[in-house]
This record gives C-alpha cells, structure tokens and sequence, in this order.
C-alpha cells in the first residue's frame, strides 16, 4: 500500500483543520497518571461515561499510583463501573500503574521513541493507539495517531489508507513524520482530526462533511 497519487500533505492538512475549525479544547488532565487514565477508559465508550469515572478516581486517589493500586479490585471496579468494561480496564490501570512505579516506567522518559513504544504495548490494555496517544500526549513524542477519525480524514485527503490502525501506521508514519511538524503541531492536530471527527458524525458522515470537501489534493 503507498500513498495517494497526489494527497494533500499532512502539514496543509493542519492549516485547512486550523482555519475551519480554530482553537479546539483540550483536556486538561493534571498528571500524566490522569491523561493514561483516560486513554484506558475511553476504549470502547462515549466520554461522557469516562468523564464520571474520571471524577471518581480523582476522589478517591487523586490520580496517584500507589493510592490507586491500595484500592481492592471491588472498589476500583465500582469508581470505573461507569465507563464499562470495568476488570480488563481495572488490569489495565492496575499495570499501568505498577509500571510507572517500576525501574523500568521511571525510566521511560529516557527510551528511544520504539523502545517506549515497545513497553507500552507490553502492558495489558495498551493496543497500538493507545500507546501512541500515550507517547504523544505523556511522554512528549511527536507521534500521528492513525486512530480512526484520523484514517477518514486522511482518506479524504488523498492518502490510501490500510484496514486498521496498524497497517496504515506502518504504511504512511515516515512520510508524514518527514514533514517535520512539531511536538505542538501533532498535538494540535490530534485535537483538531477528533474534533472534526465529531462534526462529520453529527453531520452524516465524512462523505458529506470535512474541511477537505470541495478542495482540490491535486499538485499545485
């Protein structure tokens, strides 16, 4: 699978997000601890669910490790019950957790970018998104994250995009970290491609909606 004949470069790309939709707002997770938290229990639920779940751990932890992991597993189960799924994820923020405390999660801020990609994915929980998203938003990598509204929008732009969020990672992640955006930029456009994904839902698809819609990927 290659690129598109001709796609919009991803840097465009942030312009045309930019200027269509504006600031978008981020969540202000006060700890790393906080943002992975989200990123567990987001999976597989509206974040409206994550949201009350997330109030309750900041109650009943503060969003510490060690506090979380002297919960019992009824406890934790019944702060997340909200969110779903409520054992797998209690595994997953349980080893999350220890893993951050360990020799090796202190370490992480000095691992090569796959070296903490490879650590990440060893935890329970921790699918290929999640840990990139990780990486990007707690550990400051400059990371593309191909999750789905990200692989619509970049259809739309041109790209030929793969079956999941893995082949198209694999496919198009060193063309488009070529380009050079920032830390920031990736950041902001995570933001912006979510944000653009929620209208394009409530509008009836990306078929229909997107700031791509009627602009040209041919060369210019």
């Amino acid at each position: 699978m290659t690129r598109g004949p001709h796609p919009l470069p991803v840097r465009d790309l942030l312009t045309l997000l930019q200027n269509a939709l504006g600031e978008t707002p981020s969540w202000s997770a006060q700890t790393p601890f906080e943002y992975v938290c989200g990123i567990v229990l987001v999976q597989n639920t509206a974040w409206t669910n994550v949201e009350r779940a997330l109030a309750l751990l900041r109650e009943a932890t503060g969003f510490e490790a060690d506090r979380l992991l002297r919960l019992s597993d009824a406890e934790l189960t019944a702060l997340i019950r909200p969110a779903g799924f409520m054992r797998a994820k209690s595994r997953s923020l349980r080893a999350f957790a220890a893993w951050m405390l360990s020799a090796a999660g202190r370490a992480a801020p000095e691992l090569d970018d796959d070296a903490l990609r490879s650590e990440l994915l060893a935890l329970p929980g921790i699918g290929p998104e999640s840990a990139d998203v990780t990486a990007l938003m707690v550990y400051g990598r400059r990371r593309f994250i191909f999750d789905a509204y990200g692989r619509r929008l970049l259809r739309q732009a041109g790209y030929a995009v793969g079956r999941d969020y893995e082949t198209t990672r694999r496919a198009l992640e060193a063309d488009i970290d070529a380009e050079g955006l920032s830390h920031a930029e990736l950041v902001d456009l995570h933001g912006l491609i979510i944000e653009a994904g929620k209208r394009a839902r409530a509008a009836g698809g990306w078929e229909v909606y997107g700031p791509l819609i009627g602009v040209s990927t041919a060369p210019r």
